[in-house]
């Protein structure tokens, strides 16, 4: 089991409403990825944790999750958005999540932000 197997979005959650997340940046990401995991959830594929939520959107990518490949998602999604509406809501808020970091794939952020608060 990894750590993004420990890490539920319940607990996520439970960090942020309890100020228990004492990094600015850390704190937005996990917004993010909370804002991203509830638009998700709103469609097909509802994941419990963040090992879950990256293995879906890695196979929704094709691969590595970069903001390259969420973009390149995104202008598929938003050809149809009527009925993708969720998805690109989804899809934006994790691109924003690489606004608080230098890293490149989101399954590396999820894992140094696990390792960070786990620390804590």
């Amino acid at each position: 089991m990894n750590e993004a197997q420990l890490l539920t979005f319940e607990k996520l959650f439970d960090l942020i409403k309890e100020n228990q997340i004492v990094n600015e940046a850390d704190r937005k990401i996990v917004e993010k990825i909370l804002e991203a995991e509830n638009d998700w959830g709103d469609w097909k594929t509802s994941v419990k944790d963040l090992n879950e939520f990256v293995i879906v959107l890695e196979k929704e990518v094709g691969g590595t999750i970069t903001k390259t490949s969420l973009n390149k998602l995104l202008k598929r999604y938003n050809q149809n958005i009527a009925q993708n509406a969720w998805k690109v809501e989804s899809v934006y808020s994790l691109l924003e999540i690489f606004e608080f970091t230098k890293e490149v794939d989101l399954r590396i952020i999820f894992n140094e932000l696990i390792k960070r608060i786990s620390k804590q």
